[in-house]
């Protein structure tokens, strides 16, 4: 896979993400995301990881300007469940 290809993957995450928020809790009552915990599968010399996890990160300021704005992490593993190149944790914030 080429880091191009793990952006889109990146990318393909964050729309799941959205997709959850969009159902489960709202738009509207969204606050804004704090943080992303990035995971991603890679051969031990890789290091273009910052450039895979900017898949989520453009995607999410993209749509939500503002309250995509957002800390994270990215973390390199040796393997993901079902051989998944890449994985996203989302930390949000709600209105009460």
């Amino acid at each position: 896979m080429t880091t191009q290809q793990g952006y889109q993957a990146m990318e393909l995450c964050a729309l799941n993400v959205l997709a959850q928020i969009k159902e489960k809790i709202g738009f509207d009552n969204l606050l804004g995301i704090n943080h992303i915990d990035a995971y991603y599968q890679a051969a031990p010399d890789w290091d273009e990881s910052p450039q895979v996890v900017n898949g989520a990160s453009d995607l999410f300021l993209k749509i939500l300007e503002e309250k995509g704005q957002h800390s994270r992490a990215i973390f390199g593993v040796h393997d993901l469940p079902s051989n998944f190149c890449v994985g996203l944790t989302v930390t949000c914030t709600l209105h009460n």
